[in-house]
């Protein structure tokens, strides 16, 4: 199934910040529930539909557990996490993936901010026990942008650990941007699909650009405070609109790299239309672009 292996299909030379790559966004909210949840599906789910960027953010629970986070709401087991991508990366050697961790960041309301802590420790052990970064972990590089897909595959490393202060043993500070405005973020679903296609020209990086697909729920915006299955329920009809608007415009189809959204195992058709860029930009290798298209179109039916 090509979501599963879709790295194979790629070519040698494609630079990791211009290659697209399906992301979930807190890839970890999985089984929260109510306005936490942004996810229905844990990460090996998430990985068999093509996820290959994940955004996990931490917290301890009351048991002293590092555990997954989303504000205040706490949810699985980091631990539990981590022996997803194990299972992956054991059974599709030829895939590799981004994994953006930290403690979740403070959250300020009026004069209280909030602080989540996950001890350093007690990560890197279970980064250790789990991922093993030492052999695993790609960090030997200056910038981001130098890496290909080529080199990961020759160095046979299976991940990069990104985290902006270097946190974590053998993580690595790349850099990147996350566009997000409130009133673009927070308006309505055919307003949002048109407007959020302006980050294009708004912002840029030689890092990698990490495209927002979804709503966020706020106070004094159009949809206010809704509960994220509840945007995604409507915004998936104009989904097509942004994927279409990259595909239309040679300049943000050249920028497009990380494509991340809510709800990503929802079906195959997200993630179908992602990939698909890869296609357009001519990421793929050229022997093998008959049998990656038809495999998009075909799960995505």
């Amino acid at each position: 199934m090509i979501y599963t292996e879709w790295m194979k299909y790629i070519k040698d030379d494609v630079k990791l910040n211009r290659l697209v790559i399906p992301g979930a966004h807190n890839a970890g909210s999985y089984g929260m529930g109510g306005m936490a949840q942004c996810q229905d599906d844990n990460l090996f789910v998430q990985f068999q539909y093509g996820i290959r960027q994940y955004c996990l953010r931490l917290n301890t629970d009351r048991k002293g557990n590092i555990v997954l986070a989303h504000g205040i709401s706490k949810g699985d087991l980091f631990e539990n996490a981590l022996k997803d991508i194990k299972k992956a990366l054991e059974l599709y050697p030829d895939e590799f993936i981004l994994l953006d961790v930290r403690e979740y960041y403070p959250q300020k309301f009026g004069p209280i901010t909030l602080t989540y802590k996950a001890d350093k420790n007690k990560v890197n052990a279970l980064l250790k026990k789990y991922l093993d970064p030492e052999k695993n972990a790609y960090y030997d590089f200056d910038h981001i942008s130098d890496v290909t897909v080529g080199d990961i595959r020759n160095s046979s490393k299976r991940f990069i650990l990104i985290n902006e202060n270097e946190d974590y043993e053998y993580s690595k500070n790349c850099e990147q941007i996350l566009p997000w405005e409130k009133a673009v973020n927070g308006a309505k679903a055919e307003k949002f699909v048109n407007e959020t296609l302006r980050f294009f020209d708004d912002y840029k990086t030689d890092g990698l650009y990490w495209f927002q697909t979804q709503q966020t729920p706020n106070l004094g915006t159009e949809i206010g405070v809704t509960r994220p299955k509840k945007l995604d329920d409507d915004l998936v009809k104009y989904f097509h609109i942004m994927i279409d608007g990259i595909a239309n415009t040679p300049r943000y189809l050249e920028r497009s790299n990380i494509i991340a959204g809510d709800f990503m195992t929802r079906d195959y058709s997200k993630c179908s239309q992602i990939l698909m860029l890869n296609f357009l930009k001519g990421n793929v290798k050229d022997e093998l672009k008959d049998e990656y298209e038809n495999g998009l179109k075909e799960q995505a039916k």
